[in-house]
């Protein structure tokens, strides 16, 4: 893995959405997640990617340090938030963030 330098990094975090609970899922992150999440200081983005029950969600932020002080700080309450609509533990990385582009 390369050293992430304190440049724009983004973060995975990707989980299962337990059974029967998808439409509550989306309803807590648009109603509660995000709007914690463009509250912070730092925070650039989000992306988020749903297949069935699996989950991959990408957050871009201005750089190392506004991560980690998510990380340390409001990602507990955003975990504790997600836990009763989620199957088993979240993974969590951090990349260096390289901004290309195809659009035309």
């Amino acid at each position: 893995m390369q050293k992430i330098t304190n440049e724009q990094v983004a973060r995975s975090v990707r989980f299962d959405i337990a059974t029967d609970k998808n439409e509550e899922f989306h309803t807590i992150f648009r109603n509660d997640i995000l709007p914690i999440l463009k509250k912070q200081d730092g925070f650039r983005n989000e992306l988020l990617l749903v297949d069935d029950q699996h989950v991959l969600t990408i957050s871009v932020w201005k750089n190392l340090d506004s991560a980690r002080k998510y990380e340390s700080g409001t990602y507990p309450q955003i975990d504790k938030a997600l836990r009763p609509v989620m199957s088993g533990k979240p993974t969590v990385e951090t990349y260096q963030y390289d901004s290309l582009s195809t659009t035309v």
